[in-house]
């Protein structure tokens, strides 16, 4: 009997020991889906600081050498936002990191568990996005409050211009405030179904009456939507003119995207190190090859580019 006792005791232990482990590879999965090494890139008071997915904070320098600065950070961070004020990061488990002088950095208290991937600001109220369609509101970049929207899906970026903030969630929504608090959620697959192809957002980004969304068919095929006033939506194509004057299309995801207003076009930092540059006419798309790495998170700034790839590599790239 005792034998039997001590038999049921093991196979129990192997029974819960397998959902511990099944759990654990979920959770392994699921942030292994999301982007490696830097994922964003900000300046912040002369200086350029990046984010990483092993939760560190790096300082950058013009000619991309990288130094920690912050480590406190247990979680990964997966974008980072920055005024004349303040500078924060967001990541998974609510965490929430911040710095007034780049030197020093907090822990912030968010009041969510819930993983954050988005963070922007508009007439100095910053907000980030966070799952099931979480959004958290600031002043200061110090105390957070929640807003709870209709959004069925998780935030996974967020931007703003003059007129309003506006970002995409993993469920296919769009979702726009013109105060932060406010939200008005559209199905972009629902809505368009039967007239455009169905898409995976990842991330957008909206330069006063000029909004892109990148994201991927289900195919896999890299996808960019354009709208003016964030209502409308159109396809655009993401052909280019290859070196042998032959008409080719992007076949790496974009993984982020910046904006440069000297010649007015958007760059997108794209798998295998492509950058692509989207002016207003399509017919001088340009695809660039730079790294053989991931490129996940760039800046425009100054006439140059500053990227951060999958590897923790820095590069810089003249316009």
């Amino acid at each position: 009997m005792e034998d039997i006792n001590r038999g049921k005791k093991i196979i129990t232990s192997l029974w819960w020991g397998s959902i511990i482990i099944l759990f654990a590879s979920e959770l392994i999965s699921n942030e292994s889906s999301y982007l490696d090494g830097y994922t964003d890139i900000v300046t912040f008071q002369d200086q350029y600081i990046a984010t990483g997915a092993d939760g560190r904070i790096d300082n950058i320098s013009i000619h991309g050498e990288s130094v920690t600065i912050d480590k406190s950070s247990q979680y990964r961070l997966n974008c980072a936002f920055s005024n004349d004020n303040i500078f924060i990061a967001v990541g998974e488990h609510g965490s929430i990191v911040y710095s007034v002088d780049g030197k020093v950095f907090n822990q912030a208290k968010s009041g969510t568990d819930k993983n954050i991937r988005g963070i922007t600001s508009r007439n100095g109220l910053i907000i980030t996005g966070a799952e099931n369609g979480t959004i958290l509101t600031s002043q200061d970049g110090k105390v957070w409050n929640l807003v709870e929207t209709k959004a069925k899906g998780n935030i996974l970026s967020l931007s703003s211009n003059n007129s309003f903030f506006i970002g995409v969630t993993d469920a296919g929504e769009i979702i726009k405030s013109t105060d932060g608090y406010k939200w008005e959620i559209k199905d972009y697959n629902k809505e368009y179904a039967g007239f455009n192809p169905y898409l995976k957002f990842k991330k957008i980004l909206a330069v006063d009456n000029n909004i892109i969304i990148i994201g991927t068919h289900e195919d896999g095929s890299p996808a960019i939507l354009s709208s003016s006033l964030g209502t409308v939506w159109a396809e655009r194509l993401s052909v280019y003119i290859d070196e042998e004057d032959r008409i080719n299309y992007l076949t790496n995801t974009p993984n982020d995207l910046a904006y440069d207003p000297d010649q007015e076009q958007f760059i997108l930092g794209c798998e295998n190190g492509e950058l692509f540059t989207l002016p207003g006419c399509s017919k001088c798309n340009k695809l660039i090859k730079i790294s053989e790495c991931d490129l996940n998170a760039i800046i425009y700034d100054n006439s140059f580019l500053l990227i951060g790839a999958a590897d923790y590599s820095v590069l810089i790239q003249r316009l």
